[in-house]
């Protein structure tokens, strides 16, 4: 019994392989295959792109504290010796411009800082925490200049601007008596 179950087996292999009578499923099967094949068309070539060789000698290492050192001449100096404005504490993010007064022809801007007080500033005052210079004040807001350092380590100006809400209405106060 033993020795027949192997011989079973391969004569029942030997069955499964025979190739006669399937040559019409083969032909109609190669058939549906080449005809439900989609149409695609070939990939455009590869384009160049541009190279760029990382050099770390000529970018800043950004865990290194940025100072005002290479910028102008003696402006290091300057900025240490300077005693710092009230406005010079805050990120120029966080000050709200809340009104503009006008007195003779002078424009003055008031500027709460996070903490809630009530700077009235000029111009030529000094505002942010990157030295900037009060250039300008209109009902509008306040334009300022500032040196800022780049990304490539460079120092550039740059010129904000500080709005005045739009809801605060303009009120022109005249003396009394008149």
């Amino acid at each position: 019994m033993k020795a027949a179950l192997p011989l079973l087996l391969t004569a029942l292999l030997a069955g499964c392989g025979s190739q006669e009578g399937f040559d019409d499923l083969r032909q109609f099967m190669d058939e549906a295959g080449r005809a439900s094949a989609p149409k695609v068309k070939p990939l455009p070539p590869p384009q160049p792109h541009d190279t760029f060789v990382y050099q770390a000698d000529q970018v800043p290492d950004p865990f290194n504290p940025r100072s005002l050192k290479g910028g102008p001449a003696g402006a290091a100096e300057a900025e240490v010796a300077r005693a710092r404005g009230g406005l010079e504490e805050y990120p120029l993010e966080s000050l709200r411009v809340t009104g503009v007064i006008e007195r003779n022809g002078v424009f003055q801007a008031l500027v709460v800082t996070p903490d809630n007080r009530l700077h009235a500033a000029k111009v030529g005052d000094r505002i942010g925490q990157n030295g900037g210079i009060i250039t300008a004040i209109s009902y509008q807001g306040i334009k300022l200049k500032e040196r800022v350092m780049s990304a490539a380590g460079k120092w550039t100006e740059v010129t904000s601007e500080l709005a005045k809400p739009q809801e605060t209405e303009i009120r022109e106060l005249k003396p009394a008596g008149k």
